[in-house]
Protein backbone atom coordinates (compact mmCIF):
# COMPACT_ATOMS: atom_id res chain seq x y z
CA UNK A 1 0.00 0.00 0.00
CA UNK A 2 1.08 3.74 -0.25
CA UNK A 3 0.00 6.87 0.91
CA UNK A 4 0.73 10.46 -0.12
CA UNK A 5 0.00 13.58 1.87
CA UNK A 6 0.36 16.96 -0.20
CA UNK A 7 0.50 20.19 2.15
CA UNK A 8 -0.83 23.15 0.20
CA UNK A 9 0.88 26.62 0.62
CA UNK A 10 3.74 25.03 3.24
CA UNK A 11 7.14 26.93 2.95
CA UNK A 12 10.26 26.08 5.29
CA UNK A 13 10.91 29.15 7.43
CA UNK A 14 14.54 29.19 8.11
CA UNK A 15 15.24 31.17 11.48
CA UNK A 16 17.41 30.96 14.47
CA UNK A 17 15.52 27.65 15.64
CA UNK A 18 14.94 26.22 12.26
CA UNK A 19 17.84 23.16 12.59
CA UNK A 20 16.39 21.90 16.05
CA UNK A 21 13.26 22.14 15.31
CA UNK A 22 13.70 20.73 11.95
CA UNK A 23 16.39 17.40 14.01
CA UNK A 24 13.14 16.99 16.15
CA UNK A 25 10.77 16.23 13.42
CA UNK A 26 13.33 14.15 11.46
CA UNK A 27 14.10 11.79 14.39
CA UNK A 28 10.47 11.21 14.41
CA UNK A 29 9.51 10.61 11.07
CA UNK A 30 13.05 8.02 11.24
CA UNK A 31 11.29 6.06 13.25
CA UNK A 32 8.72 4.51 10.57
CA UNK A 33 10.60 2.17 8.13
CA UNK A 34 7.99 2.02 5.99
CA UNK A 35 7.88 6.32 5.66
CA UNK A 36 10.24 8.17 3.49
CA UNK A 37 9.69 11.94 3.30
CA UNK A 38 10.39 13.69 -0.12
CA UNK A 39 10.13 17.38 -1.83
CA UNK A 40 10.08 20.60 -0.43
CA UNK A 41 7.46 19.78 2.06
CA UNK A 42 8.42 16.60 2.85
CA UNK A 43 11.81 17.36 4.11
CA UNK A 44 11.07 21.40 4.90
CA UNK A 45 13.65 22.27 2.08
CA UNK A 46 13.44 25.01 0.56
CA UNK A 47 15.07 23.56 -2.70
CA UNK A 48 15.13 23.58 -6.92
CA UNK A 49 13.34 20.96 -8.80
CA UNK A 50 16.61 19.02 -8.96
CA UNK A 51 16.62 18.38 -5.61
CA UNK A 52 12.67 17.79 -5.16
CA UNK A 53 13.32 14.67 -8.08
CA UNK A 54 15.99 13.69 -6.63
CA UNK A 55 14.41 13.64 -3.11
CA UNK A 56 11.61 11.42 -4.33
CA UNK A 57 13.89 9.26 -6.35
CA UNK A 58 15.73 8.55 -3.10
CA UNK A 59 12.43 8.12 -1.36
CA UNK A 60 11.43 5.04 -4.34
CA UNK A 61 14.93 3.54 -3.59
CA UNK A 62 14.60 3.33 0.02
CA UNK A 63 10.55 1.90 0.50
CA UNK A 64 12.06 -0.69 -2.21
CA UNK A 65 14.26 -1.97 0.21
CA UNK A 66 17.78 -0.22 -1.16
CA UNK A 67 20.08 0.00 1.67
CA UNK A 68 21.77 2.93 2.78
CA UNK A 69 19.60 5.48 0.46
CA UNK A 70 17.36 8.47 2.41
CA UNK A 71 15.83 11.32 0.84
CA UNK A 72 17.28 13.22 3.79
CA UNK A 73 21.05 12.80 2.07
CA UNK A 74 20.46 14.80 -0.96
CA UNK A 75 23.10 17.26 -1.22
CA UNK A 76 20.84 20.48 -1.13
CA UNK A 77 24.31 22.46 -1.49
CA UNK A 78 24.67 21.62 -5.16
CA UNK A 79 22.93 23.75 -7.59
CA UNK A 80 21.90 20.44 -10.33
CA UNK A 81 21.93 16.85 -10.08
CA UNK A 82 21.86 15.64 -13.27
CA UNK A 83 24.96 13.75 -12.98
CA UNK A 84 24.65 12.64 -9.63
CA UNK A 85 24.61 9.16 -8.38
CA UNK A 86 23.11 7.95 -5.17
CA UNK A 87 25.19 5.42 -3.33
CA UNK A 88 23.78 1.80 -3.39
Amino acid sequence: DGHVIRQRNAYPVYDEAYRGHLDVVRHYLDSFRNLSPAGRSGLHRYNNQDHAMLTGMAAVDYLGGVPNVSAWDVDIDRSYHEDQVLAT
